[in-house]
């Protein structure tokens, strides 16, 4: 299986007691290509999204934004809130429904409040959402509550699936397949430029190539030398080291390539 790393982020990788926030160029150094960071959740926006989008940008990640999804609010409200955040910068990849709240008193999870808020964030971005969820937990909460059988319209929108501690994910029906994987809550968050000790650890379904054939998918700003060229124009400094971080990536690998035909 051929895949491609990236973590996700939230103010949990911050310890509040120190000036020090997540740093995004050491991720990159270990390998990451891409970030997924919260942006908000239920009424409230994330203590350090304005940080961790900028930061991700700068270091060259390509971002999405997830919104974490609660009960007791209408979902128009948390996507107006959520889009809102985003606006002038959606970031490369799609933006991510966080379907994973466990129940609140006697609020359920709903996933006709879920559909609410997919189709309320395509309509604001004009980019398709992508939803994250378990196994177990769309098994319990993502069914037809009359059918009990998963509907197929589901399958529309892309799968970031958390499934940990197993060779390969189970893939809940209607989908075929995953897009992201979020393998493991226990990646070196040092190593990866966290505070915490743990970080969050994904893979991207394809090769890097193919992850940014999703950003052109995305409608994102850096689908191709064009948008370089655009970009020298611009001045959009994050957009180049992206793309030279991509270039250089991939003639390090041609390079190694290369050295294992050198004779002795």
């Amino acid at each position: 299986m051929i895949s491609t790393l990236g973590i996700d982020c939230s103010h949990w990788q911050d310890d509040k007691s120190t000036a020090q926030k997540m740093d995004f160029k050491k991720a990159v150094a270990s390998g990451a290509y891409f970030v997924f960071v919260k942006v908000s959740e239920r009424g409230a926006i994330d203590l350090d999204f304005e940080y961790n989008w900028k930061a991700a940008k700068a270091a060259g990640l390509l971002r999405g934004g997830y919104h974490f999804l609660r009960w007791d609010l209408p979902a128009l409200t948390q996507a107006r809130l959520f889009c809102g955040c985003l606006e002038g910068d959606v970031g490369e990849l799609p933006p991510v429904a966080d379907f994973e709240a466990p129940p609140a008193g006697s609020l359920y999870p709903s996933n006709a409040l879920l559909l609410q808020f997919l189709e309320e964030v395509e309509r604001i971005l004009n980019r398709r959402p992508m939803i994250y969820t378990s196994p177990g937990f769309w098994r319990a909460y993502g069914n037809n509550k009359t059918t009990k059988k998963p509907d197929s319209y589901w399958s529309i929108y892309p799968l970031w699936i958390a499934h940990y501690g197993v060779k390969d994910p189970l893939i809940p029906a209607p989908w075929q397949t995953w897009t992201f994987w979020q393998y493991t809550s226990a990646g070196d968050g040092s190593k990866f430029g966290a505070e915490s000790k743990g970080i969050d650890l994904n893979l991207f379904n394809g090769s890097v190539d193919e992850l940014y054939a999703l950003v052109d998918k995305t409608n994102g700003k850096l689908p191709g030398f064009a948008q370089i060229q655009a970009a020298e124009l611009s001045g959009d400094e994050a957009c180049l080291s992206s793309q030279i971080n991509h270039l250089n990536r991939r003639l390090k690998n041609v390079e190694d390539f290369l050295a294992s035909f050198r004779l002795p």
